[in-house]
């Protein structure tokens, strides 16, 4: 029997460590080639980990949740036959010979000979991958101070070491303080303190991005939130007369096509919405192209994928392609094309939908539109009472380069599109 080590794949695009989000096995299954292992997390998309050998699980490296290095250990297997030679990987080590010593000398007239300048020591001749070397360059670690077995220098080495590093950190801390009763780990007093009843679920994964990316939005931008009303009778019978004449093979229309394309036309006219705020560089991109982010709830949160070039696209595309998106994220199967290059976000619950929401920003998006449910209501026309059908419109902007004024007369622009469907089609 030998021994396999699966390491952490290095997925690309710079990537230099990924989440565990979950295990499909445990200590001691026995695995297929192919067979999936775990799932693993990054900025960029989630991908599925599978074994590239028969064999036993006897190590597994983390617990969901937990990060993990680039060419870490993910799993260790048992497989049939000798498995990795850990020693081929190895270099002999060159031996410097062992100096004789020098014959005793009369201490009052021989000279003491120069003690030798020991070679500078320099990373580059040090063997290790890439990303080995952009994770030591990050953490200002020279590589030749790392002690190493093996021939080059893995992640599990650079772990070792910085664990050494903290391990004499705290020795001269408490060699020159006084001693202190030693404390609980953090999850152990953690736990001592759960109530009757309690349940505690670790944020992991897409919730826990999504925990992240809220909160910068709201610490970094200050929001504002504008609400218009909008009168939109007219243009759900537009809806409704185009669904009867609509071919069988079209998809029945919705009011979120109507919406979008209103919205991209409107916003030729206001391009500062339609932007990012790059605030640590000091300058705001705008775009021609309208990549309009659709938040859509899963089950695994909120994911938003995007709609690109939505000003070029007819009422029926843009219809097919919003059912697209919304498909492949319930099914888990975007791509990262599918997720990148957004410029604006609209979100919406539709029917589900309160009378007003305040959506947060998509940092460093510098707008969010938020179409609230439409409702029926009585109005006074011509002296008659009337039933007429109104939806709160929301927009949340980053107060740093929009101002108030500048959405209020978007919005009217808006509206007056919405409330009269004719120009929504009219460029």
């Amino acid at each position: 029997m030998g021994i396999y080590r699966f390491k952490l794949p290095d997925i690309g695009e710079g990537v230099v460590e990924a989440e565990i989000t979950s295990w499909h096995v445990k200590l001691g299954d026995t695995v297929e080639e192919d067979q999936p292992l775990a799932d693993a997390m990054t900025d960029k998309a989630t991908i599925e980990l599978t074994s590239p050998v028969d064999g036993v699980i006897k190590t597994i490296a983390c617990e969901e949740g937990d990060m993990l290095a680039v060419g870490a250990d993910l799993v260790v297997l048992e497989i049939e036959g000798d498995g990795e030679d850990d020693d081929a990987e190895e270099t002999e080590a060159a031996e410097a010979p062992t100096p004789k010593p020098a014959p005793l000398e009369n201490k009052s007239t021989a000279t003491p000979p120069p003690v030798p300048t020991a070679p500078r020591r320099t990373s580059d001749k040090v063997q290790a991958s890439p990303a080995v070397r952009k994770r030591a360059d990050a953490m200002n670690i020279d590589l030749a101070d790392v002690p190493h077995a093996g021939a080059r220098i893995e992640h599990s080495d650079l772990d070792a070491f910085l664990l050494s590093e903290r391990e004499d950190a705290k020795l001269t801390s408490t060699q020159s303080a006084p001693a202190a009763p030693p404390e609980k780990p953090a999850a152990a007093k953690a736990e001592s303190h759960l109530a009757e009843g309690e349940t505690r679920i670790k944020v992991i994964g897409l919730r826990r991005v999504i925990a992240q990316r809220m909160q910068e939005a709201k610490r970094h931008i200050p929001h504002f939130t504008y609400v218009e009303e909008i009168d939109v009778t007219a243009l759900e019978a537009f809806r409704a007369r185009t669904n009867e004449k609509s071919a069988d093979n079209k998809p029945k229309l919705t009011v979120l096509p109507l919406i979008i394309r209103a919205l991209a036309e409107t916003l030729k006219d206001w391009p500062q919405f339609n932007a990012l705020y790059q605030d640590e560089a000091g300058y705001v991109s705008r775009f021609e192209d309208i990549n309009l982010g659709i938040a859509t709830q899963t089950d695994q949160g909120l994911i938003v994928p995007v709609l690109k070039r939505a000003q070029t696209l007819s009422m029926w595309q843009m219809a097919n392609e919003i059912a697209r998106l919304a498909e492949a994220a319930h099914t888990n199967t975007l791509s990262t094309e599918d997720l990148k290059g957004a410029t604006t976000t609209l979100t919406s619950l539709g029917p589900l939908g309160g009378i007003v929401t305040t959506p947060v920003i998509n940092r460093p998006e510098v707008a969010i539109f938020g179409p609230n449910k439409i409702r029926k209501t009585l109005a006074l026309e011509d002296g008659e009472i009337v039933e007429r059908k109104v939806m709160n419109f929301s927009i949340s902007c980053d107060h740093r380069v929009i101002d108030g004024y500048d959405a209020a007369a978007m919005m009217a622009e808006l509206r007056a599109r919405l409330e009269d469907p004719a120009r929504i089609f009219l460029l």
